[in-house]
């Protein structure tokens, strides 16, 4: 794929990753609209990246991803690359959270990470399917693999988005049109959402978690794993029970 020349939506890019794929991408060329929930993070985006467009929008209220739609269609006009990476991630066990704060962490976390990429892609699929090459990007996780048991929710979202991206895969293949979808499984990354979680010396940058997935998609790799979810998948195949051990307490 060729990145210099694409209408790009990236889903969370105010900070972290979605931000680093985004400038990663405008420097190359592509027109790039972020959105994001904080108004304050995506103004300062706009003062220091004033090519990045930006569009406030909560992913987990159904009116706002109704209005994301509106304004790609309008103010973009098209869409070639949808980049669904906003994600949110809430630490808890059930038997000891209240009920109540549980289930209205579950509604935030599956709207969210599940049900607003598949509904995306879905209302985008037809601008996508208009160019002569496009992609679908869902940006998982490990856990989607092997789940830790704190994130119980975050883990059963990133496996519903890793199965469905390969069945859209299907999809898309069966109905011959140009448009890839494209797994992108992410170890332990340096973003917001990760502070004061897991080992520091283990944690990626945002940046160079940029430059692989950009590299993966520049070489149509349909599958594309960063750092070490590259050796994490090999061990959960060869040692399954391994791996999910390694991952259970993290």
């Amino acid at each position: 794929m060729n990145l210099a020349r694409q209408t790009v939506l990236v889903t969370g890019g105010s900070s972290g990753i979605g931000l680093a794929l985004a400038r990663a991408l405008q420097e190359r060329g592509s027109r790039v609209l972020i959105c994001g929930r904080d108004e304050g993070k995506l103004a300062e985006v706009a003062r220091m990246v004033p090519r990045i467009e930006t569009v406030r929008c909560d992913l987990g209220d159904e009116g706002d991803l109704d209005a994301l739609v509106e304004v790609v269609q309008t103010r973009l006009g098209k869409l070639s690359l949808l980049v669904n990476n906003a994600a949110v991630q809430f630490n808890h066990t059930f038997p000891d959270t209240d009920p109540e704060v549980t289930a209205t962490n579950i509604k935030q976390e599956v709207n969210i990470n599940l049900s607003a990429p598949l509904r995306l892609t879905a209302q985008l699929l037809p601008l996508l399917a208009e160019q002569p090459e496009s992609a679908v990007v869902n940006l998982t996780s490990g856990l989607a693999m092997a789940p830790k048991k704190s994130a119980a929710v975050y883990c059963a979202s990133k496996a519903g988005l890793r199965a469905f991206t390969k069945a859209l895969r299907y999809q898309l293949e069966d109905a011959k049109l140009n448009v890839r979808a494209v797994e992108v499984m992410l170890p332990l990354v340096d973003t917001p959402m990760t502070q004061g979680r897991g080992n520091p010396r283990l944690k990626l940058s945002p940046e160079r978690v940029a430059r692989e997935v950009l590299t993966g998609l520049a070489a149509d790799r349909s599958e594309i794993r960063v750092g070490g979810a590259k050796a994490f998948g090999w061990l959960y195949r060869l040692a399954p029970g391994l791996a999910e051990q390694l991952l259970r307490n993290t």
